[in-house]
């Protein structure tokens, strides 16, 4: 029989939960990871707080319900930060963000993040058909959880959208702890968080990059391309757009893909 956990100090959701079967109870976070360290839970039930960022099988209390309620199998999703970029301009990471995003089930709360800033509005702001505002600068004024939350674009029910703003100076100061912020304030709202990067290298860039559960560069297929991705010291998946043969000769160098098999990257 599984062992569950539930973390909750309400009793009646640990009633409704010890009522679909037995599990052990943690009323705090600290008293969950104190236990955790002593057995091993099949599920860990939150109640309340996302505790993905513990166990990378925690599952929401009124997920684990509905699914015991339907004699579902009890699916855990662990929480990505997928973070995708290039070593040139268009290879086609914008299109790769989108594909992304229409790919998880629509159950899946999904935020892109752009950092693609540019003077005269972002990739993805036009792929999308976004409103000029709101955007990040707009974050950046107050720097707030409740700012953050106020400056994102719903753009359908399962996906919201961060946007780069309109012009460069609206980013002008914004620094690796702004970055760790957001990606914090994320996390406590999305399942899935996705940055669309630019192709360069800086700070910003690699904060996103060390905070990132998978590392994602899209490639045109060029050569020199596969030149400084080898130069690289990090575990990346490289998504090749491109039908360039040449490339061929780099496959056993790298971990990588073709753009039609990208949905083998919510497998992984």
């Amino acid at each position: 029989m599984p062992l569950n956990l539930l973390i909750s100090n309400n009793p009646k959701t640990i009633e409704a939960v010890k009522n679909k079967e037995p599990c052990d109870v943690a009323l705090s976070l600290e008293s969950a990871l104190i236990k955790a360290k002593h057995k091993k839970y099949d599920v860990v039930i939150s109640d309340g707080f996302d505790a993905s960022e513990f166990f990378d099988n925690a599952v929401n209390v009124k997920d684990y319900l509905k699914n015991a309620a339907s004699d579902k199998k009890i699916k855990v999703f662990k929480q990505e930060v997928i973070s995708v970029w290039s070593v040139k301009g268009g290879a086609g990471k914008t299109t790769v963000v989108k594909k992304l995003t229409e790919m998880f089930d629509k159950n899946i709360k999904i935020l892109v993040i752009d950092f693609n800033f540019q003077d005269g509005g972002s990739d993805l702001s036009f792929l999308l058909d976004l409103p000029v505002i709101p955007h990040i600068g707009m974050y950046l004024k107050e720097r707030t959880k409740e700012s953050f939350f106020k400056n994102l674009i719903e753009y359908s029910p399962n996906i919201s959208v961060l946007q780069a703003p309109p012009k460069l100076s609206f980013v002008k100061d914004i620094k690796p702890e702004d970055v760790e912020n957001i990606i914090r304030f994320a996390r406590s709202a999305f399942d899935v968080i996705i940055f669309d990067l630019p192709n360069k290298a800086d700070e910003i860039v690699s904060t996103v990059l060390e905070n990132s559960t998978k590392k994602i560069i899209v490639a045109s297929g060029l050569v020199s391309e596969a030149r400084r991705i080898k130069e690289l010291d990090s575990d990346f998946l490289i998504v090749i757009n491109s039908s360039n043969r040449q490339w061929k000769l780099y496959y056993k160098d790298f971990n990588c893909i073709a753009i039609k098999e990208l949905g083998k990257i919510l497998e992984r």
